[in-house]
Order: structure tokens, then C-alpha cells, then sequence
């Protein structure tokens, strides 16, 4: 903690009180593992980006290697990214002989002694650990990550922790087993083709016991995987699929794309605690309250919210998914360059969706708006995490935002709780839970790769962020408890004329308002108005349409209802008549 003090003075980085205790709760956990006297659980903490984690962990690292009482304890360090290893290493700037490193990649297994064996800190991913677990389920029998032939004591897991992995697989993924399979085992695709077909009339939430396909036809696995050889979509479907035969699974729609299976898979081992876990996101993620109340296991160490009051948060209220940049991408590409416009002369940082997912190139595009000599950086989604090069950059633009399918969410909610599809059903209130919890974990982690990370005393420096998210994702919503103490404002870069039904829409309610303020105007008096009968397709082409929701947003009309659910239309506070 004395070298950990000195350090951060040397970069005027003061942390508050409240900080400090959090760090301290941080070694004292790694020195109970040294010690041998720390309870086998997953210790978390969920200390924000910036504070010093890593920055606690290297220090412990070098005062455990000084410490002539621990010559015989040993580290183990997992990162989820290869590339994150090399950057820890440099930081920590440890002896070659101390350390070593075990990845897939034979470059960089070459730093440090190159011995795991007798290498007193080993960095590793936390992929490996899976790997090389997955059989025995004993990360003690596993030789691999042993120091002179007895386990590592000290054990640390960087960013985001699981006890398993979430397992979906659709229709449209079964289908791509079908060619490559049918040639060599005919019965078998047959019987998946039938699988195929009764999904898609299978109600969402069914609980269905999956035929054991592998065994009734006696293929294995590894006679799969040779036919479809370095075509990672099939391989994924396929290790999916022949891992859930014979398994309870549940049937989830997933909107247009039709229906998925899900279940999940446990790959966590259980005697890999006591283990620290240093995940920033930790306290805004429900995954972590569903583990602690379905599996147990989860010790979390104090918390220390960063304080967020010189962030202000602009919000433009469109779709910012994958579809919408398909649909709309002109005019989201045209806000992205406006608002860079705005302050031409300062940097900026602007994550997007990969150029695969939308059709279109958004780093392209953007570029192709503003001028050469425009300091903006751009990051994909997937890339959005554990990367500090853009630390300094006051002005980030989260480009959408990333969803995953409704399956995903229920099955990363039955994964934390321990609640297989063999249990029954799984509370749709929990998914809600679990898919807001990732929301925020997304949006933390995004904006947190800019000048947000830095902390100023228990704050952050003056930073901007501009964000796409549709007043459906709920995402606006959870801002200032993602950030207390940021400033959220409306963002309105584009307008766009209103047209169709939208617009008469749009015109009824402002005028009937605008003639009695006080008053509501209804969803059935719209649907009367525009001529329009089905009250589902209403509320999903007009009340779900960014135009007409930005219209009324500007308007300073809100929906409005005397009970649970909202029934029509007021302005913005005004008590209505009675």
C-alpha cells in the first residue's frame, strides 16, 4: 500500500477515502491468499475504471516477490485478451526469471523465463483456464498452472468473471449444418431437419427435453467438426448443438429472426477459489446479484462509486442497433459528423458497430464528412474494453449501441443463477434484470476507454459523451446510475421532416394539447384520427417510431396513463383534468 501511495502521487492520482478502503479490501485479499488464511470464494471488486486495480495488483506483485516470508508462494494472473498480457507485463516491469507466460501464441509464451513451471507470476487468459480445465472441472489437478508441482495461491481474474458460458443456438444455425452433414450421415440430418421444422411452431418459453441425436446415430463430435473445418460459424453451431443432445433446453423467440434454444454450460472450476476478481462493471451488472443469490459463492469487497459531476451525457433518442444504421445509417452517419463539427479542433473517440454487422463502413463514412485533419479515433464494438490508449480523448460518441438476442439474456440469466432449463421456467423478470445489467455494463466499459477512466480526486476530468439509444432500450434511463452525478441532455443533430401517418399523428396531438394544456389525449383518439384500427401495430410503426418519439420529445409531450401503463398523451409534468 506504501508503494501503491508513492505511485499514484507521482501521477497526481488521489483517490477518495472511500477509494482507499476499497484498494486496501484489494491486497488484503490477495495477501490472505499469500497467507493461506483467505475463505474459498470469488472475491469481487467493483471499483470504476481508472481507480487502480491493475495498478494495486502489480504492487502486490512486487512487494510478494521482495517478501523473504513467501519465497515459496506463487501468481497466477488471467487476462481475457492476449494482447492485454503484453501491456501488464510492460507496466509491471518484473524480473524475466519471475514470471512467465502461457497463451495459445508461442511469441508471446516467449516473455519472461519462458518456464511456467518455475515461474513465481503466471499470466494467462481466461480462455486457457477453461481449456485446460474443461475435463477434469479441477483447476488443482491441472499441472499446467502449477509452481515446483502444488497450485498457485494467489489467483486473479481481470475484468468481467462467469461460471460458465451462455449456449444458444437458432433455427437458422441448424440450418447450416445441414449441407456439409448430409452427404456422410443422411439419417441423422434428417432427424435434425425435423427438429428444424417443429421449432418454429414451438410457443417461446417452452421447456423441451432435446433428443440425443449423437448417440441414436453414433456420431461423434470430432467427425463433425472435420466437415466443416475452418468455417467458424458451423463449428460453433455444431459444438453447441452435440453438447445440448439429451439436455433439457428452452425455446425463446427472438423477434424476426425466429426461434432459439438456449441453455448454458459451466466452465468455471470450482476449486479455482478463493480468487480476486477485478471487474468494473461489478456494480452495475445484475449478473453478479443473480450468482450470489442462485449459486452462492460470491464474497463482494466495498465499493467506491466514482463521482461523474464534470460528465455531461448528450442523448439522441434514435435506434442505434445494428438494424437501425441499416435502415437509417445516412442519417445517424450525418449526427455522428455534425457533432464532431462542433468542436472540430478537440479529439475524439467514436464507437461503432463492425462494418459486417450494418453493411456499411461507419469509420468511412464519418470521415468522409469532416476534415482531414479531424482528430477522431474510432473503435468497433468487441474492442470497446481493457484498452487505455484513448484515456486522454474528452469527447467519445457511442455509434448505437450493442444488443444481443432475448435468448442470449435468459440464458446468461440461468447461467449466473445456476437455474437450468431442467428447472423450469426462468422469471421473465430476471431476464429484464439481466438484459438492463448488460445494458449499463456496455455503456460503462464504452465510455470509460475515453477521458471518463481518469480519475480526478473521487471524480472524473470534463468530459462529453454522445449517445444513440431509442427510447425503447430503456438505456437513458439507467444513465445516472451508471454515472451519478453526470449531466443528461437531449442530443438533436438530424431532424428530419415528418411524413405519412407519423406526421398526422404528431399534428393531432400538438394540437389538441396546444388548444388545452391541461388535458390527455389518447391512444384510441389518435387511432381514431389517423384511421387506424390494430392497436398492436399502432403502438409498434407510430408510439415505437423514432421519428414520432424525437417529435414529441422536442414538443415537450411525454405518455402518460393514471395507472400501471400509460394511455395517452400530456405535456411534460402538467396535471391533467379531472
Amino acid at each position: 500500500m506504501a508503494a501503491l501511495r508513492d505511485y499514484f502521487a507521482g501521477r497526481q492520482h488521489a483517490p477518495s477515502e472511500a477509494m482507499w478502503v476499497a484498494l486496501r479490501a484489494v491486497a488484503d485479499t490477495m495477501e490472505g491468499m499469500a497467507d493461506g488464511r483467505c475463505p474459498p470464494l470469488i472475491h469481487l471488486s467493483s471499483l470504476d475504471p481508472g481507480v487502480g486495480k491493475t495498478t494495486t495488483v502489480i504492487c502486490f506483485l512486487r512487494a510478494l516477490l521482495a517478501s523473504n516470508a513467501h519465497t515459496d508462494v506463487a501468481a497466477l494472473v488471467c487476462v481475457r485478451r492476449k494482447d492485454q498480457i503484453d501491456a501488464i507485463v510492460k507496466e509491471a516491469n518484473l524480473d524475466p526469471d519471475d514470471f512467465a507466460v502461457l497463451t495459445a501464441d508461442p511469441e508471446l509464451n516467449s516473455l519472461g523465463c519462458g518456464s511456467p513451471p518455475r515461474a513465481r507470476v503466471l499470466f494467462t487468459t481466461h480462455s486457457m483456464i477453461e481449456k485446460r480445465c474443461e475435463r477434469t472441472r479441477s483447476f488443482e489437478r491441472v499441472a499446467a498452472f502449477h509452481y515446483q508441482g502444488e497450485p498457485r495461491t494467489v489467483r486473479i481474474w481481470d475484468e468481467a468473471i462467469l461460471p460458465g458460458q451462455p449456449l444458444t443456438i437458432s433455427r437458422d444455425a441448424l440450418a447450416l449444418l445441414l449441407a456439409p452433414l448430409r452427404g456422410r450421415y443422411p439419417a441423422l440430418v434428417g432427424d435434425i431437419e425435423d427438429l428444424f421444422t417443429s421449432l418454429k411452431t414451438t410457443k417461446s418459453g417452452t421447456v423441451i427435453c432435446l433428443p440425443d441425436l449423437a448417440e441414436t446415430h453414433d456420431v461423434d463430435l470430432n467427425q463433425v467438426l472435420e466437415l466443416v473445418a475452418e468455417r467458424p460459424e458451423q463449428e460453433l453451431a455444431a459444438e453447441i448443438l452435440w453438447f445440448l443432445f439429451g439436455e433439457h433446453v428452452t425455446v425463446r423467440q427472438d423477434g424476426a429472426l425466429g426461434n432459439t434454444m438456449l441453455d448454458y454450460k459451466d466452465t468455471l472450476p470450482h476449486d479455482i477459489r478463493p480468487l480476486l476478481a477485478l471487474d468494473a462493471s461489478a456494480r452495475v451488472r445484475s449478473v453478479y446479484d443473480c450468482w450470489q443469490q442462485g449459486r452462492g459463492g460470491i464474497s463482494k469487497l466495498p465499493a467506491a462509486p466514482k463521482r461523474y459531476d464534470d460528465l455531461s451525457i448528450h442523448v439522441w433518442k434514435r435506434g442505434g442497433g445494428k438494424s437501425a444504421f441499416r435502415k437509417d445509417g445516412d442519417r445517424l452517419v450525418e449526427g455522428i459528423a455534425s457533432a464532431i463539427l462542433t468542436k472540430s479542433d478537440e479529439e475524439w473517440l467514436v464507437v461503432h458497430h463492425k462494418k459486417e454487422g450494418i453493411d456499411r463502413d461507419i469509420e468511412e463514412e464519418v470521415r468522409a464528412l469532416l476534415p482531414q485533419n479531424t482528430q477522431v479515433h474510432f473503435l468497433n464494438w468487441g474492442s470497446h474494453d481493457a484498452t487505455n490508449d484513448f484515456a486522454t480523448v474528452p469527447n467519445i460518441i457511442l455509434a448505437g449501441t450493442l444488443f444481443m438476442r432475448p435468448s442470449y439474456y435468459e440464458a446468461l440469466g440461468r447461467l449466473a443463477s445456476g437455474h437450468p432449463s431442467s428447472h423450469g421456467r426462468f422469471a421473465d423478470r430476471e431476464i429484464k434484470k439481466v438484459t438492463i445489467g448488460e445494458h449499463r455494463h456496455l455503456i460503462l466499459q464504452a465510455l470509460c476507454r475515453g477521458a471518463v477512466r481518469k480519475c480526478a480526486g473521487e471524480g472524473c476530468p470534463p468530459a462529453h459523451a454522445y449517445i444513440i439509444a431509442s427510447r425503447k432500450s430503456g438505456i437513458a434511463d439507467q444513465l445516472l446510475s451508471i454515472f451519478p452525478g453526470a449531466h443528461v441532455l437531449p442530443w438533436r443533430p438530424v431532424k428530419k421532416a415528418l411524413t405519412g401517418k407519423v406526421a398526422e399523428a404528431v399534428a393531432f396531438i400538438t394540437t389538441q394539447l396546444g388548444s388545452v394544456p391541461s388535458s390527455t389525449v389518447t391512444f384510441k383518439q389518435v387511432m381514431v384520427h389517423i384511421g387506424w384500427k390494430d392497436r398492436k401495430d399502432f403502438n409498434r410503426r407510430i408510439r415505437q417510431h423514432d421519428d414520432f418519439i424525437e417529435a414529441l420529445d422536442d414538443a415537450g409531450i411525454e405518455e402518460w396513463g393514471p395507472g400501471r401503463w400509460p394511455n395517452g398523451f400530456r405535456l411534460t409534468g402538467a396535471a391533467p383534468l379531472c
